[in-house]
């Protein structure tokens, strides 16, 4: 007996559109290659007792709605993180942000009265700012002829008291994020402490026009019901992904692990199954999750896709730029010098070995040169301090995002660039801490290279495509591909290629199939004005007439 719908690949946002079409009442498979649900959001236990974030390790994006709507928020614990970053300046400073902006700016007037002041409106900016991104990000892309057909409107809000915030829609996009900071702060250590965000997961430096927005993306999660506030999900990230896949069960989706689609099906146009291990199974409709070029490109009989389209979608290079480390140490390394006072806030945030954003700079130009950087800049993250379930009682699970690590390294990521990169690690840390390498008694270490393996990521990239402008909305993948639809009838991207893109969200496999559902009739086609929306929220937000 055949399926209504088959999902290829078992990460968070294969789950979420399996998950979403069950709850209409569709019957549902999802196969997915690997021995263990989530995909870059798992925490398979890869050594007896531990859960291991070999992927995402912290979750803000994943849309509270969309989690409500399916029924799997109220089964997860989040624990926030607060302080949610630090960062170790020189001397033995550290600066943090917090979920109070009081306490925030308390910090940053150690450094500068002005920047303190500055904070302020940095934090109302963006309030401002993502208001309007989370309309566009959780509605189906608006192609530019819709745009500008009702972009008259929020013209005509921007003249109100509230205008200037959005008028700096017209260049942030475009900006390199030091212009931005540039603009706001005078300080080398408020400036450290904010710019991670702009280039963690990209090939990118400070300096690169449109890093901009890759900050602005991070500032957009509400699943704590703060907003821009990070957590851990107790028991680990996978629990998100494991958590969707009870529900799917629960629904009657069929989960299939160590499943490998080799092939969609494809008769007279039209999509009709997909082969797993040599076995057809028939469905309705297929959506991947899988990279765009994956699925066009790799799965589809040549013949499917026109030339043309062929050549654009090769054309999509995405190198991934992030390496992860994951310890396993039975005793925290001590913090050296005056770092020690801070351990207790070191351990409980995402901390950062960023003196300064010149720093990264070095780091990206190393990267271009060399294909990774002398001085990588990491980012610390210690869920075992917190939630001690994610290892077994006396050890602790460090897990370090390195960046930057090009998947064009000149040498490759054989047996001797990883050992230089993991020396070069050891070598950051060992600024900061007392004997690290001395206390690890297990390592998992993950390049590019191992990403587009395991997840048949083209590149090795962790958000499957570049999140720069050039790639997002109407443009991801391709503008003819932006509507989740693809030209196989009934074959439907709902993966992270798609729009709004990468990171924990479930977005991309909500809107893929709620496209869907629209399409066969079983809810209601919406008619969207994102414009509408943003004004309407923006007058409530700002008690406008």
């Amino acid at each position: 007996m055949g399926y209504d719908a088959v999902v290829i690949g078992g990460g968070h946002n294969g789950l979420v559109a399996a998950c979403s079409l069950a709850l209409r009442g569709l019957r549902v498979a999802v196969f997915e290659q690997g021995r263990y649900i989530g995909g870059m959001a798992s925490s398979p236990e890869l050594w007896p007792g531990f859960r291991v974030p070999v992927g995402a390790y912290v979750l803000s994006l994943f849309k509270k709605s969309v989690g409500e709507e399916l029924g799997v928020l109220g089964r997860l614990k989040l624990i926030p993180k607060d302080p949610g970053m630090t960062v170790l300046l020189g001397g033995g400073r550290v600066l943090s942000t917090w979920s109070n902006v009081d306490k925030t700016v308390g910090e940053i007037r150690r450094f500068s009265e002005l920047d303190a002041r500055a904070y302020i409106e940095w934090s109302r900016m963006w309030s401002a700012v993502t208001e309007v991104l989370d309309v566009a990000y959780t509605s189906p892309p608006v192609d530019m002829w819709e745009l500008l057909d009702t972009a008259g409107r929020l013209l005509k809000l921007a003249r109100l008291r509230y205008g200037a915030f959005l008028e700096d829609l017209t260049w942030i996009p475009l900006a390199p994020a030091s212009r931005l900071l540039d603009e706001f702060f005078e300080s080398d250590e408020v400036k450290a402490l904010l710019v991670e965000d702009a280039v963690v997961g990209e090939l990118l430096a400070p300096s690169s026009p449109g890093s901009a927005l890759t900050l602005a993306h991070h500032y957009m999660g509400d699943i704590t019901g703060v907003r821009g506030q990070w957590a851990y999900v107790a028991g680990g990230i996978g629990r998100l992904s494991e958590v969707l896949a009870e529900r799917c069960r629960e629904l009657g989706v069929e989960v299939h692990l160590g499943s490998r689609v080799e092939e969609i099906v494809v008769r007279d146009g039209v999509a009709r199954g997909v082969r797993v291990n040599g076995r057809v199974y028939e469905a309705r409709f297929i959506l991947s999750s899988l990279d765009a070029r994956v699925t066009l490109l790799e799965l589809l009989p040549e013949d499917a896709v026109d030339k043309r389209l062929r050549r654009r979608l090769k054309s999509l290079k995405s190198p991934g730029a992030s390496s992860k480390a994951i310890l396993a140490v039975r005793e925290l390394p001590r913090p050296r010098g005056g770092y020690a006072g801070y351990a207790d806030r070191i351990y409980r945030s995402s901390t950062l070995t960023i003196p300064d954003v010149e720093y990264v700079e070095r780091a990206y130009r190393d990267a271009i040169t060399r294909g990774y950087s002398v001085e990588p800049w990491i980012s610390i993250n210690t869920q075992s301090y917190l939630d001690p379930s994610v290892a077994p009682e006396g050890w602790h699970l460090i897990s370090l995002f390195v960046q930057y690590t090009s998947y064009d390294s000149p040498r490759g990521w054989g047996e001797e660039p990883r050992g230089e990169l993991l020396e070069n690690i050891y070598n950051v840390l060992d600024m900061y801490f007392e004997d690290i390498r001395g206390r690890v008694e297990k390592i998992l270490l993950l390049t590019p290279k191992d990403y587009e393996e395991m997840f048949r990521a083209p590149g090795g990239h962790i958000f499957h495509l570049n999140m720069t402008p050039d790639r997002l909305w109407i443009n991801r993948p391709l503008p003819e591909l932006s509507k989740y639809r693809t030209p196989v009838k009934n074959l439907y991207l709902c993966g992270s290629s798609t729009h709004p893109g990468g990171g924990v969200t479930g977005l991309p496999g909500y809107l893929a199939a709620r496209t869907l559902l629209e399409d066969i009739g079983l809810v209601k086609r919406r008619r969207l004005d994102p414009i509408s929306i943003l004004v309407e929220r923006l007058k409530k937000k700002l008690r406008i007439p």
